[in-house]
């Protein structure tokens, strides 16, 4: 909620924060005497970018991997966040879709080549992080790829799959990307393992058990999403999804895997293929005794605390209202109040212990000197109902704001990069 650049009339300014301060009481008593704060509906929160419409073309449509391109059927607001045992019970409810006729899509290399080199360690990194030391979960999360590769509604590389929108603090595809996990190295060996996992896939390999997949999630939350997309396979905690009609049939799957596979920064400390050298055949593990490798967060990833600095861990999802409210409290009475907030099932890559500055899912500021009042969410973890209420890297600057508006530019200088 930062203000705006022109400044209103005194007496219409008097107006307006005695409104604000109003609503904002009555919402901050609500929540405190355990007053239930309802929301606006679902298709108020879904964001427009995600609206329904014909079967597109091109990558920069597709939505993440918790994201449906359109707002789900069905009354009441799903984006509530739900225990585990409520999500459970469900996500049992929904029946399982039969497969039917239509087969996995598959994708083999010709040659060994660097876009062969580049594209094994991409899905070996998303398998290995997506799904663990375990060889079932792996090659259910490879399938999803390489399904959405051969699918008009994504790009058409595997890195590009992949890693598409880890370049933005908001907005990646699979989480791993962008939540600070690949700051934390896999053992060589389980890497190896991943890595010939995913060669047998760009070989040619199928998963047949997850069919034509191109979503999941695991069975202790309910996105929102969940009740537009068939349901279509199980594999361990993880359920599979398709989507609904002809956009999750066979027909559909018929781009080829088109382009060079891209360079993706990311998985230089991992991969020899996806340095700024020529690519290699990416057998190697980068040393890990270096500053640089060691996943060890350096000084400049850091937030440092200052006066009126909170930094809290929370539990991430829903639509984020009933946090904000709470914060409003936890700021009462203070002139200058700064709440950054990481989630507590990520927190071995950012927590009060730790401030990383790129895995914040939460910021609130608020400067009475500067007159500053902000309030961000990580939207990948909360359904917001527009693009400026998300983190992104033109905001995330607040995150190290100390009180200065002249500072603000050079206190973005030390974040990590995206």
């Amino acid at each position: 909620m930062q203000r705006p650049a022109e400044t209103p009339h005194p007496r219409a300014s008097r107006i307006i924060r005695s409104a604000q301060a109003t609503v904002i009481a009555a919402l901050a008593s609500a929540l405190l005497a355990g007053s239930s704060v309802t929301y606006a509906p679902l298709h108020a929160a879904v964001p427009r970018r995600n609206t329904p419409g014909p079967a597109r073309t091109g990558s920069d449509n597709a939505p993440p991997i918790t994201v449906l391109p359109g707002a789900p059927a069905g009354d009441g607001d799903p984006s509530t966040a739900i225990d585990s045992d409520a999500a459970r019970r469900l996500n049992a409810a929904a029946a399982f879709v039969p497969l039917g006729p239509d087969h996995p899509t598959s994708v083999r290399f010709s040659e060994r080549s660097g876009d062969f080199a580049r594209a094994l360690d991409c899905l070996a990194s998303a398998v290995l992080y997506e799904a663990g030391d375990d060889p079932v979960g792996q090659a259910a999360v490879a399938q999803v790829v390489i399904n959405r590769v051969h699918h008009p509604a994504f790009p058409h590389t595997v890195c590009a799959v992949v890693y598409q929108g880890s370049e933005r603090a908001t907005g990646c595809q699979f989480t791993f990307t962008c939540d600070g996990a690949l700051q934390r190295l896999p053992s060589p060996a389980a890497w190896q393992r991943a890595r010939k996992l995913a060669e047998s896939f760009l070989e040619g390999r199928a998963e047949p058990v997850v069919g034509l997949a191109t979503h999941y999630h695991t069975d202790w939350v309910h996105p929102y999403w969940s009740d537009s997309l068939d349901k279509v396979a199980r594999v361990g905690t993880h359920l599979f999804f398709r989507w609904r009609g002809n956009w999750g049939r066979q027909p559909a799957f018929t781009a080829i895997r088109a382009g060079a596979e891209p360079i993706e920064p990311e998985l230089a400390a991992l991969s020899q293929a996806h340095r700024d050298a020529p690519p290699g055949n990416g057998n190697a593990l980068a040393p890990t005794g270096t500053a640089e490798t060691s996943g060890r967060p350096v000084a400049a990833e850091m937030i440092a605390a200052g006066p009126g600095d909170h930094f809290i861990q929370i539990d991430a999802g829903g639509n984020g209202g009933n946090l904000a409210i709470g914060v409003l409290d936890l700021c009462r009475g203070q002139p200058r109040c700064k709440v950054v907030g990481w989630d507590r099932r990520a927190e071995a890559y950012g927590s009060p212990a730790m401030p990383l500055v790129r895995t914040v899912s939460f910021l609130y500021v608020r400067d009475a000197r500067t007159g500053v009042e902000v309030v961000l969410w990580d939207c990948t973890r909360y359904n917001r109902p527009l693009d400026s209420q998300c983190l992104s890297a033109g905001n995330r600057h607040w995150i190290t704001f100390t009180g200065s508006l002249g500072r603000k530019r050079m206190d973005s200088a030390v974040e990590a990069p995206s």
